[in-house]
């Protein structure tokens, strides 16, 4: 440790939101008393914008936490804990710590404790110090430590797993169900604050068309300031009315960049009268070119073609319910182009693992539809895809599962 005199920063209960420079910590959120020294040297940095890239400590009290974000990774140090940052090395004196990847790459973090040196690289792990005792821990990936000798000794963790590398490297072994119960929570602490950092920088707004109307509807836009893929979001049919709620509980729900269009009531008149018909029209059987719009459902139609040009659509995701298990597509991602495969067949594959029985399963479904926006899409050159659940299943189950499936969506297409 630097025998110097320090400069002592208490902070108390805020959340902070800034840029990320590259190799730089910044604060992004706090929660109770929190001790930050640094040496006289850095008195005038700003500990908002940039912590020292030298040295600094971070002490945390019995009922704090504070997380601390740079361009590749987030971390966040637990209550009753104590943390050195020296150059390019992390001692955890006391305490639990948590590191989490910004991106879909892991990272590395120098570890320093006494004598002992070691690169840990992960997606996301966590390490705990106590009674003088420094423990490694893998969350769901693989981590690998390097010593830091000239040996190269590479050491692995498999999933759940830990191992002590102060005073000595030891053999691995799964982790209690009470550590589980520690990286869980600074887990959901940290996604917490991200959330929440991310939902201060996005933009929400809405508008109406043919207002005033029979058939005025409610468009809504979450558009966040970095750039990434548009997504178009809509439930054509108005009683099919699982899809509507969904699609309105996502105008709340964050994005990491891009932008979502959401109509969740493509016809109001259907909605209001629920039925999928629009004066003896399916409003998802006119979506195609045409001179001039005839009726009202047309006129709709047409509306929301031109939303796909004014809002450089990428994607587009209609949600639907069938008529029963495996009968009119019901439980099924239904889609126009071929070159699709293997995005639904990895979709379909993490949802068909977390459902049960077999009957709920989800099937793969290339079945190309002249006149549906999924196609009108697909000649556009954007993907799109039809999200199809039974109707023989509870509300809420078909909502939960509804979520899940635009989750599984969003992480291909990385808004989530």
């Amino acid at each position: 440790m630097l025998k110097k005199s320090f400069l002592i920063i208490l902070l108390s209960n805020f959340i902070l939101v800034q840029y990320i420079f590259a190799d730089t910590y910044k604060i992004l959120s706090q929660n109770g008393t929190v001790n930050i020294m640094m040496d006289k040297k850095n008195v005038n940095t700003d500990i908002v914008n940039s912590l020292p890239s030298d040295y600094f400590e971070i002490e945390t009290k019995d009922s704090s936490y504070i997380i601390l974000e740079e361009d590749t990774k987030s971390i966040i140090l637990m209550p009753s804990s104590k943390v050195i940052f020296s150059y390019n090395d992390i001692t955890l004196e006391e305490g639990f710590l948590y590191v989490k990847s910004k991106t879909t790459n892991s990272i590395e973090i120098n570890i320093k404790q006494n004598n002992n040196n070691y690169k840990l690289n992960g997606h996301s792990f966590a390490l705990e110090t106590e009674k003088n005792k420094t423990s490694a821990f893998s969350t769901e990936n693989t981590l690998s430590l390097t010593h830091g000798s000239n040996l190269g000794l590479k050491y692995y963790l498999e999933p759940h797993n830990k191992t002590d590398i102060f005073p000595t490297l030891t053999y691995p072994k799964s982790i209690t169900a009470n550590e589980k119960g520690s990286m869980s929570e600074a887990s959901k602490k940290l996604i917490s604050e991200l959330s929440k950092n991310i939902n201060k920088v996005i933009k929400r707004y809405s508008f109406k068309i043919f207002e005033g109307t029979i058939h005025e509807t409610e468009i809504y836009r979450v558009v966040h300031p970095e750039k990434g893929p548009n997504v178009f979001l809509i439930v054509p049919h108005g009683n099919e009315r699982v899809g509507t709620d969904v699609a309105k509980e996502r105008v709340e729900l964050p994005i990491n960049n891009g932008s979502l269009t959401i109509v969740p009531i493509a016809s109001a008149y259907s909605y209001a009268k629920n039925t999928r018909y629009l004066d003896g029209y399916d409003i998802n059987n006119l979506f195609f070119d045409r001179k001039k719009d005839k009726n009202n459902a047309e006129k709709l139609a047409t509306t929301y073609m031109k939303m796909l040009d004014s809002y450089d659509i990428d994607v587009v995701l209609t949600l639907h319910e069938g008529n029963g298990f495996k009968e009119f597509f019901g439980d099924a991602i239904i889609y126009d182009n071929k070159n699709l495969d293997n995005t639904v067949a990895h979709v379909v594959k993490n949802i068909n693992d977390r459902i049960s029985p077999f009957k709920y399963k989800f099937k793969q479904t290339y079945y190309p539809m002249p006149t549906t926006i999924t196609y009108y899409a697909y000649k556009k050159g954007l993907d799109a895809y039809g999200i199809e659940l039974t109707r023989n299943l509870p509300y809420e189950s078909k909502k939960i599962i509804m979520h899940a499936i635009l989750d599984e969506f969003f992480k291909v297409y990385k808004l989530q």
